[in-house]
């Protein structure tokens, strides 16, 4: 499973004068956090949990933001940091950086952000039994870019810049790489002129064509949008999902894996929120803990291995509730009236209170009464679930119709 996400922070950033003389440009403030912290987050939401950063102008500066932010503790990853004393370019950083790679990794551009479902990538690309998969955006007038020809999603040719095209397929900044594909590489050495097209004339490159959110922040007027741009992208719609009757067959208590048979549809469900750009959210009872019948550490273990099925599918769950207490319980610790049990709202407004959420476009899916007075007690509009296919019962919900969100 690729666990590995590598960010490029090297670059002068020289476009944007005095604003980077002493601060890498991945780590000028966009609203009220480094613009780098942004794509952590966003890789880390999707379960990417081992870091690599790439840098080099004043890379005593990015030491520092790690070290003095905490930024491990707070997004519980592992953070390191690679280093190039004279500028490499993007294929030399990487050369740099091989003893530190995973044999297969998540490219971010760190002066970009391009707003997709990452894992459908990752999932393609590996699907393809391609060494380096390639995020495509469909421009107008794309004079000013090198342009992609795609079949299927084999990416067949790489264009060079040129007048007269209406429309085309450029690249997007975001790669699902193979660390061997860099061993021809020197340094220094440039991705997009020294790998890129070797590995198209080979076969080698998947491409996948995405709609979404695009900013790079690399000129003054761009950085300027960038901080009400950004801010209110990651204001996001959201779905919250009971566990229990809507993601897996309820056979009661449920607590292990080889307990645990999907829903029809279900995984194919939350990777649609996850394509429409919805936070996804599992909020669940867990009274079998209060019942002695197992412990926390358990609940922890299912729900992670719940996530990796859902990553090799290209699909994952944002974050987790579940409440351990019921007022019956046989166990002490857990015998307990608790606001996150539902029919309370506990669980949903903790979650809205961490996470930005665009509560006008909120949803949850639940199977019993109980799941839809949460919904109700959180100002949030609730749909039973009855059983069937999971992904057949969302899409007659139309979500993102009312919110239109970075889709496929």
């Amino acid at each position: 499973m690729v666990k590995q996400c590598v960010i490029l922070l090297g670059g002068l950033g020289t476009r944007l004068g005095a604003l980077t003389a002493d601060t890498p440009k991945p780590l000028l403030p966009v609203g009220d956090i480094p613009f780098v912290e942004v794509l952590i987050a966003e890789a880390r939401r999707r379960g990417f949990t081992h870091f690599l950063l790439l840098a080099g102008h004043r890379a005593e500066v990015v030491r520092d933001y790690i070290d003095s932010t905490d930024v491990r503790g707070r997004f519980d990853a592992t953070v390191e940091i690679a280093v190039e004393t004279t500028p490499l370019g993007t294929g030399g950083a990487l050369v740099n950086a091989l003893p530190l790679l995973d044999d297969t990794f998540l490219l971010l551009n760190g002066d970009t952000w391009f707003d997709f479902n990452w894992l459908d990538l990752v999932a393609t690309t590996l699907d393809h039994g391609a060494d380096f998969g390639m995020a495509l955006r469909l421009v107008e007038q794309p004079d000013r870019y090198e342009t992609i020809v795609l079949e299927g999603a084999r990416v067949r040719a790489v264009r060079p810049r040129a007048a007269g095209l209406a429309r085309a397929l450029i690249n997007g900044g975001v790669y699902v790489l193979r660390r061997a594909c860099l061993e021809r590489l020197a340094m220094p050495s440039s991705l997009e002129a020294d790998l890129l097209p070797a590995l198209v004339a080979e076969g080698r490159m998947a491409g996948v064509s995405y709609d979404g959110f695009f900013i790079d922040i690399g000129i003054p007027e761009t950085y300027a949008a960038a901080q009400t741009s950004v801010p209110a992208q990651r204001c996001r719609p959201a779905v919250f999902l009971d566990r229990d009757g809507v993601l897996n067959v309820d056979t009661g208590y449920v607590h292990a894996p080889e307990d645990f048979t999907w829903i029809p549809g279900a995984k194919a469900a939350v990777k649609r929120f996850n394509d429409l750009g919805y936070y996804t959210f599992v909020v669940t009872n867990q009274a079998g803990v209060a019942r002695g019948y197992y412990d926390e550490a358990q609940v922890g273990r299912l729900h992670a291995w719940m996530q990796e099925e859902l990553r090799a599918v290209g699909a994952s769950i944002d974050d987790w509730r579940y409440c351990p207490y019921h007022p019956e319980g046989t166990v002490e610790r857990y015998r307990q009236v608790h606001d996150w049990r539902k029919p309370a709202p506990g669980m949903l407004l903790d979650l809205l209170a961490h996470w930005p959420v665009d509560r006008a476009h909120a949803l949850l899916i639940g199977d019993k009464g109980s799941d839809l007075e949460a919904a109700t007690g959180a100002g949030v509009p609730g749909h039973l679930f009855t059983g069937g296919n999971l992904l057949t019962f969302v899409e007659g919900l139309h979500p993102g119709a009312a919110h239109p969100a970075p889709n496929r």
